[in-house]
């Protein structure tokens, strides 16, 4: 018997008043919710050191990216040659796909119809996998080929705030509005209903009826699947185009990373930029191998 049941029983016997329950806690706000949920599953991966302080709101990064502001929108740009390789595959390779090739493979005729050229290459950062109105959808990464094709260009929007999330989502809504269609991996059962959620909850038309959607994990899992222990994005990107990933922060530490940086903790958003940025090239090189 451990000596806290012996010291409540004692008490039970000589009749001693207990002490009063707590009163109920008062329902927490939104915003409290939100930074009461920032310091859950913030364990850091294996050995590594802890990350830097950032100023909130405030977000460094080396070239070739640099961070700017859209009116409410925070982004951090990325501009990489269209000869730059990941794994074995040059980004620019994208260029010489068939569209009505794609669109066998998607089993979507409107893709037969696109220019290449204007693709937006589509992965997105939320604070969870659930749905609805709780969960936010904090990174949006687009990436896309500028000028004649030489260069290819990432555009991830941040939500530096809550309050700011209008912004964001319309902002996205209006560069996949003008893309000639939209290229995902699980991006049809993901990323594309949690940001159609979000923006009708904001008033903000979601644009993904009129924009085709080439969605390559289903015609890849079907021409694939059986071949290696499973589908998934990173045994794709390394079965099919030699992509080697090295310090990669896993998605799971994404949405601590946000809410460590809501509350001006030490946060890995770096490395959430990172992940983000190379999901999107292997978009790229995935949809160029298919």
């Amino acid at each position: 018997m451990s000596d806290d049941l012996r010291a409540r029983l004692r008490r039970l016997r000589r009749d001693e008043p207990q002490a009063p329950e707590a009163a109920p806690a008062a329902p927490l706000s939104a915003y409290e919710r939100l930074k009461r949920r920032a310091g859950e599953g913030n364990a850091p991966e294996g050995n590594a050191p802890a990350p830097a302080v950032a100023p909130r709101g405030e977000l460094s990064f080396g070239p070739p990216a640099r961070i700017e502001s859209s009116g409410s929108t925070q982004a951090r740009i990325t501009r990489l040659p269209g000869a730059h390789q990941h794994g074995e595959v040059p980004l620019a390779s994208w260029q010489q796909a068939q569209a009505a090739h794609l669109a066998a493979l998607a089993r979507d005729e409107r893709i037969a119809h696109c220019d290449l050229h204007q693709a937006l290459f589509l992965d997105t950062e939320t604070s969870g996998l659930a749905g609805g109105a709780g969960t936010y959808v904090w990174m949006v990464g687009l990436g896309r080929f500028v000028g004649a094709g030489e260069q290819f260009e990432v555009w991830q929007g941040f939500l530096e705030h809550p309050s700011r999330e209008a912004d964001l989502l319309r902002e996205t809504a209006e560069r996949i509005a003008a893309a000639s269609m939209v290229v995902t991996f699980f991006g049809k059962s993901f990323d594309r209903h949690r940001l159609q959620d979000k923006m009708r909850l904001h008033g903000i038309e979601p644009p993904f009826e009129q924009v085709p959607h080439l969605d390559l994990y289903w015609p890849l899992r079907r021409a694939h699947s059986g071949k290696w222990a499973d589908c998934k994005l990173r045994t794709l990107e390394r079965e099919l185009c030699a992509v080697q990933r090295h310090g990669d922060l896993p998605g799971s530490f994404a949405p601590a990373a946000w809410f460590d940086f809501l509350a001006a903790r030490p946060h890995r958003l770096e490395g959430v930029f990172r992940h983000n940025l190379d999901d999107i090239l292997s978009l790229v090189a995935l949809a160029a191998r298919a």
